[in-house]
């Protein structure tokens, strides 16, 4: 994913990322993320424009992760575009951050990695609530079941008593 300046040259390259289940553990850790058969790929191309390099290209393929109402596996395609100008200087420092635009990426030693922009928009191509089909019955609160694999025969039982009633009582202190 990284690339020197002086392979660039005046009229570009062409780039062609694909994203590995290593990368993706290392950069995204705190996301439960797993690539689908298809996997995610950058198609695109990197130019130089006045004193910076310029990336443009789609991002696409597909993730998986936990259903939201029932922890089975969820699927999330990908189709995103991607533009990061990349300007050759030092990382801001704390605070100055709000300083530099977003699309704006920053390259040390004549070397660029793309990398950056491609996990941004894999972290913002996921839904804040995926599920695995949009009738997922979730989980039964009660008694725990996956209701899209067994029918739960349990009367509705206020939260608090529940097994998951722990959960509020917690998030209720």
């Amino acid at each position: 994913m990284r690339y020197k300046i002086k392979d660039i040259g005046e009229d570009g390259i062409d780039v062609r990322v694909a994203v590995s289940e290593a990368w993706l553990a290392a950069e995204c850790p705190d996301a439960s993320l797993c690539l689908s058969e298809a996997g995610v790929v950058l198609d695109g191309r990197l130019e130089p424009v006045g004193e910076g390099y310029l990336l443009r290209g789609t991002l696409r393929g597909g993730l998986t992760v936990p259903c939201a109402r029932c922890l089975e596996t969820a699927a999330v395609p990908i189709e995103a575009p991607i533009a990061a100008t990349f300007i050759e200087g030092d990382e801001p420092e704390v605070g100055d951050e709000d300083d530099t635009p977003d699309d704006v990426v920053n390259f040390q030693h004549g070397v660029i990695d793309v990398g950056l922009p491609i996990r941004d928009e894999i972290l913002l191509a996921i839904p804040m609530t995926p599920v695995c089909r949009p009738d997922c019955a979730g989980i039964c609160p009660t008694c725990g079941v996956n209701r899209n694999l067994t029918p739960c025969g349990c009367e509705k039982q206020p939260l608090e008593t529940s097994k998951l009633g722990a959960l509020v009582k917690v998030k209720l202190q």
